[in-house]
C-alpha cells in the first residue's frame, strides 16, 4: 500500500492515535522513504491493546521478549513492544518513528528483508546531509510563504507597508533569533536540532556583509530545517513553527 492507501486504512479502523506509533515500514512509507509497505506495524500501549483486544476480531502471530503480537485483518500488526523505546515526530497527525529510529530498529532486528530498507534509509539521510544547502533553499521560500501569507491576512495594508513588515520577520538577524528562543524553550526536537546542526555546519563560501557568519548559519538552520519538513511533507510540523514564530 503507498501513503494514501494507508492513511485510508488507519482511518477506517479509526485508531486512537494518542495511544499508538507507527514504526517499521509503514513509518518510511510516511517520511516519504519508501513508496509502498506490505502492512501497517504499530507499538501501542498496554491500555489501548486491551481495547484493540475487545474491539477487534484479532489474531495471535508470536511473542517477542515476552509481548505478544496480534493481527487485525492481516493488515494492522500491533504490540506494546518497542512503545517506549522511540519519540517519533507527527506526521499527518500520527506519531510516527523517524528515519533513524527506523534504521535504529532495522539494524537491531537484522532480517534478511531489513538490509534493503536499511540502504535506502541510509541513501536518504546521507542525501539530506550533502544537500543542507538545498534544504535551506527550499525552506527560505516555505518560510516566507507562510510570513506573507501572514501578513496579508492581518489587514489591507500596501504593499510596500508588507514589505517593509516582513523584514522583522525573514531578514537573517530575525530567524536567528526566532531559532534561539526555539532551541531556548526546548521546541525543537532531536531530530530537528540534528538537521539544523547539519546545515550550520556545512561550509558557506560567502554570506551577506551585514550579517555576521553566526547569524547567518543560524537562519540557515532554520530554513533547511523548514525544508527538510517541505520534502517530507510534514505540513503539520511546518505550521506548528511558524505559529511560534509569529506568536499565533
Amino acid at each position: 500500500m503507498n501513503k494514501t492507501e494507508l492513511l485510508n486504512l488507519l482511518k477506517k479502523y479509526n485508531l486512537d492515535n494518542k495511544n499508538i506509533i507507527i514504526i517499521g515500514s509503514a513509518a518510511l512509507v510516511l517520511n516519504g522513504i519508501k513508496e509502498t509497505c506490505q502492512d501497517i506495524d504499530i507499538a501501542v500501549t498496554k491500555e489501548y491493546n486491551d481495547i484493540l483486544l475487545r474491539s477487534f476480531n484479532c489474531t495471535f502471530e508470536r511473542e517477542i521478549e515476552h509481548h505478544k503480537v496480534y493481527f487485525i485483518d492481516d493488515i494492522i500488526n500491533f504490540s506494546t513492544h518497542y512503545y517506549n523505546e522511540f519519540k517519533g515526530k507527527i506526521i499527518e497527525n500520527y506519531l510516527v518513528q523517524t528515519p533513524e529510529e527506523v534504521l535504529k530498529l532495522k539494524r537491531t532486528l537484522n532480517r534478511a528483508k531489513d538490509q534493503t530498507d536499511i540502504k535506502l534509509i541510509l541513501d536518504y539521510l546521507n542525501n539530506l546531509n550533502i544537500n543542507s544547502l538545498a534544504l535551506a533553499y527550499l525552506g527560505d521560500a516555505t518560510y516566507e510563504l507562510h510570513i506573507r501569507k501572514y501578513l496579508t491576512q492581518k489587514g489591507n495594508y500596501k504593499v510596500k507597508d508588507l514589505q517593509s513588515m516582513a523584514i522583522g520577520y525573514v531578514s537573517a538577524k530575525a530567524q536567528s533569533a526566532f531559532l534561539d528562543k526555539m532551541i531556548e524553550n526546548n521546541f525543537l526536537t532531536n531530530e530537528e536540532l540534528e538537521i539544523i546542526t547539519r546545515a550550520r555546519n556545512h561550509k558557506v563560501l560567502s554570506h551577506p556583509k551585514n550579517t555576521s557568519i553566526i547569524t547567518y548559519k543560524k537562519a540557515t538552520g532554520l530554513e533547511a530545517l523548514l525544508g527538510y519538513l517541505e520534502k517530507t511533507n510534514n505540513q503539520n510540523r511546518i505550521n506548528e513553527i511558524m505559529k511560534y514564530i509569529v506568536g499565533d
